[in-house]
């Protein structure tokens, strides 16, 4: 069971805003959707990954369980008919691939603003959930680990995060930005 990590992705890439909050799930979403999981599909690994830009799935299996998992969100949300949004999702099926997207989000490579420093926490406490219900095997904590390593390694050595932090942190320095010259601007957001 080494090469079968997979990942079912909707974001900010593929998904509207008003598609992505439909199907977002808050924490206790999120704890029971990975119990879903573990009760009706085969499926071990199981990290879930739910912010304000992405609803990810991630997952070891022998075979594709991304329409399985697409269906069972839609139970857990009460979508009747989820597979019209079906497009909106990124299936991740080769291993390297899932794996790679798994560091690119925790890294914040795919955050809206490059280097997101909140995406780490989350991904930090989705990877809890996980260990906390026996989702997480062997597989799912060493690269766990692996990622944790790298973003540290990441934070101490480069200057990758030394901008925007967050969109709205981004979103301030913007406004600073625009009314630099405005003696006490009136900013609606």
């Amino acid at each position: 069971m080494l090469h079968n990590f997979k990942a079912v992705s909707l974001s900010h890439k593929k998904a509207p805003l008003a598609i992505r909050e439909l199907i977002a799930l808050d924490e206790t979403a999120c704890k029971q959707f990975l119990q879903l999981m573990q009760t009706y599909l085969q499926a071990t690994d199981i990290l879930i990954l739910s912010t304000c830009n992405r609803t990810e799935v991630y997952y070891s299996a022998e075979e594709d369980l991304s329409a399985e998992i697409v269906k069972l969100l839609g139970v857990s949300k009460g979508i009747e008919n989820i597979s019209q949004y079906f497009d909106f999702f990124t299936i991740l099926n080769e291993h390297h691939d899932a794996i790679q997207h798994l560091f690119d989000v925790s890294m914040g490579l795919e955050a809206q603003v490059v280097g997101d420093m909140q995406i780490s926490n989350q991904v930090k406490t989705a990877y809890q959930w996980s260990a906390d219900n026996n989702a997480a095997g062997p597989f799912l904590h060493r690269l766990m680990h692996a990622i944790f390593f790298t973003n540290k390694r990441v934070q101490q050595e480069t200057a990758f995060r030394d901008g925007a932090a967050s969109t709205s942190y981004a979103t301030v320095e913007l406004v600073e930005e625009l009314t630099a010259d405005i003696y006490e601007p009136k900013i609606l957001v």
